[in-house]
């Protein structure tokens, strides 16, 4: 069996434009319909970015100018409300890369909640650094709370 190659591609990182509101609206749906497959078919519209992260700053991922991922911060409470990356594109890197062009946001603790069903998330958060300083319950389940000390939080 031939040795696997992986090839790093670079990702670029930007603020969101009006004209990728299209695009990020069917990434959207197609990575919440992947990460949250224990829900009822339908359960998920194409209307919901609009909805989800309005008000919000927005951070896209792209791939040869392909959007493959976004972020979402609340900015007032250093809370990342989204992070999805198209699930073509997962395990590239987009999702590390947007929570690196987050990061300037969060100025201290960044908080986030993960639905405990979407594993594989939880994963990547907790490998990201993230540690769960608690749980609650919302709309789709069960959900960690879960925070990231950031530079500037040693500041003060």
């Amino acid at each position: 069996m031939a040795d696997s190659v992986i090839v790093r591609v670079p990702i670029q990182i930007r603020e969101f434009e009006e004209a990728d509101r299209a695009a990020l609206r069917r990434l959207f749906l197609s990575a919440r319909n992947d990460a949250f497959g224990w829900l009822p078919a339908g359960t998920h519209q194409l209307h919901d970015f609009d909805r989800s992260t309005e008000g919000e700053r927005i951070l896209t991922a792209l791939i040869h100018d392909r959007l493959v991922g976004f972020a979402s911060i609340w900015a007032p409470d250093r809370f990342l409300h989204c992070l999805f990356v198209d699930p073509a594109f997962q395990g590239c890197g987009a999702g590390k890369a947007l929570l690196a062009g987050c990061a300037p946001y969060f100025n201290g603790v960044a908080t986030l909640k993960c639905l405990q069903e979407n594993r594989r998330a939880v994963r990547f958060y907790l490998s990201q650094g993230w540690r769960v300083q608690g749980e609650g319950d919302g709309a789709d389940g069960a959900f960690w709370l879960m925070e990231l000390p950031t530079p500037a939080s040693g500041a003060g």
